[in-house]
C-alpha cells in the first residue's frame, strides 16, 4: 500500500522535536533529583525548583516553537510537490521558508494564512488538543496538581498564539511584550513577568505532536490524498505514544495509521 504523500514531514518530527524533548527530559531528571534529595533529608513534598529549572522550562517552549516553524514549512513544501496548482507564478511573493518565510513567526494567524494561500485549507477547525492545567490558571490555587483540559478551535489557536509570544519575549528579551495569558502554556504575574511551569513545558511538546498529526491529516484530506500515514519504530523511540495517548490526535492515529499502536 502506498504511503500518504505527506508522510515525510511527519517522520521528520522526530528530529524537529528532539531538542525540546531532550531539554524536557533534563528538566524532569532535575526535578526527580530534587525530590530524592528532600526525601533523604526527611523533608516532604517536591520542594521549590531553582532558577535553573525555570530557565529549562523556557528553553523547552522556545525549542518547541522552532519545531512548529520547521514542521509547517516542511509540510507546505512537501504538499506543493504533490499539488502543482499550489505553486503561484509569482512565488517570490510567497516564500514558505527562508529569511522572508511566511511562518518565521509561526502564529496561528500566519499558519492559517500559509495553508489558505497555497491550498485553500484552513486548519483552524481541525485543531483539538488536550493539555494539563493547574488550578491557579483558572482562578484556584496551586501549581503542582494539574487536570486535563481540552482546547479546540479558537482556544487551541490561543494556546499556539501564546506559545509563540512566549518564545518572542524570551528570545528577544522584549520587555514590552504583552502576553495574552493562556491556561496550559503560560502565566503572567501582576508585574508582567512571564512564568513557565513544568506542565507548561510538557504541554508545549505534547501539543506540537498533536498539532502535526491533526494538521497533516486535515491538509491531506483537503488535497484528496487518501493513502495511509504509517507508524514506525523511531516514533515509539521518541516517546510519541506518551505524547499522543488519550488525545483526539492519538485516536486518529490509532484508527487510521498503518501499524499504529492503541493510543
Amino acid at each position: 500500500m502506498a504511503l500518504n504523500p505527506l508522510q515525510s514531514p511527519i517522520d521528520e518530527m522526530t528530529l524537529y522535536l528532539r531538542d525540546a524533548q531532550l531539554v524536557l527530559r533534563v528538566t524532569q531528571e532535575r526535578l526527580d533529583q530534587l525530590t530524592a534529595a528532600r526525601q533523604a533529608q526527611g523533608k516532604g513534598g517536591n520542594g521549590q525548583p531553582g532558577k535553573e529549572h525555570s530557565a529549562l522550562n523556557r528553553a523547552v517552549v522556545v525549542a518547541a516553537v522552532g519545531a512548529l516553524e520547521a514542521f509547517n514549512e516542511d509540510l507546505a513544501i512537501t504538499a506543493q510537490q504533490h499539488h502543482p496548482l499550489a505553486k503561484p507564478p509569482l512565488n517570490n511573493w510567497y516564500n514558505i521558508a527562508g529569511g522572508s518565510g511566511m511562518v518565521q513567526t509561526p502564529s496561528p494567524f500566519n499558519l492559517r494564512k500559509l495553508f489558505w494561500t497555497f491550498f485553500r485549507y484552513d486548519p483552524h477547525d481541525d485543531w483539538d488538543w488536550l493539555v494539563q492545567i493547574a488550578p491557579i490558571e483558572t482562578g484556584g490555587t496551586g501549581t503542582w496538581r494539574t487536570a486535563t483540559a481540552q482546547l479546540a478551535k479558537t482556544q487551541a489557536a490561543q494556546f499556539l498564539d501564546t506559545m509563540v509570544k512566549v518564545r518572542h519575549g524570551f528570545a528577544h528579551q522584549d520587555k514590552a511584550q504583552k502576553l495574552v495569558q493562556c491556561p496550559g502554556i503560560a502565566s503572567q504575574t501582576p508585574t508582567g513577568k512571564i512564568v513557565i511551569h513544568s506542565h507548561h513545558a510538557t504541554n508545549a511538546v505534547s501539543v506540537l505532536m498533536q498539532y502535526a498529526v491533526l494538521t497533516a491529516a486535515g491538509l491531506a484530506n483537503t488535497l484528496g490524498f487518501t493513502d495511509q500515514f504509517r507508524w514506525v519504530k523511531p516514533m515509539s523511540d521518541a516517546g510519541w505514544e506518551d505524547l499522543l495517548a488519550g488525545t483526539p490526535a492519538g485516536t486518529l492515529v490509532s484508527q487510521t495509521w498503518k501499524g499504529a499502536p492503541t493510543l
